[in-house]
């Protein structure tokens, strides 16, 4: 099933952090496609500094519920610390889509409820992807073209 992820950090290494993430991802998603990491404005949360984010695309067999477990694994691994919400943080892992699959329970809801308003996840999905659709939503390209006229 095709898994659409947004990737961000912004502490320390940046883009090591997004490397060693990507790396992780490679072990379980087959045909894996990075987008071309872009700098962003952190939203909401604290003062804090700017993210360097991408989205990856690939192919998986698991169910939804572990692959979301496999990405909190690979957080943890990166050193991810969860103290303050949309706070700072080495590596952050969302899965947007999975498939067209609509799931609405307490640890996750798919599509991600927010990726629809989010440049920094629509962005980079758009960059290796332009015909993507979030299922129940729309185009990606339509709703990129919404956020970037209204800003």
């Amino acid at each position: 099933m095709k898994a659409v992820i947004s990737l961000g950090s912004n502490l320390e290494n940046r883009r090591l952090n997004l490397d060693i993430a990507v790396t992780e991802l490679a072990k379980i998603l087959s045909g894996l496609i990075v987008s071309p990491y872009i700098e962003t404005e952190p939203v909401g949360g604290p003062k804090q500094d700017d993210f360097l984010n991408a989205v990856a695309i690939g192919e998986c067999e698991l169910e939804a519920n572990d692959l979301l477990k496999k990405l909190l694994a690979i957080e943890d691994q990166i050193g991810r610390v969860r103290d303050v919400k949309w706070g700072p943080r080495l590596i952050d892992l969302d899965l947007i889509v999975y498939g067209d699959q609509v799931i609405d329970s307490p640890i996750l809801k798919l599509p991600h409820p927010l990726a629809k308003s989010r440049e920094f996840v629509l962005a980079p999905w758009f960059a290796i992807d332009p015909q993507a659709v979030i299922p129940g939503v729309g185009e990606i390209k339509t709703l990129l073209a919404s956020i970037t006229s209204s800003s």
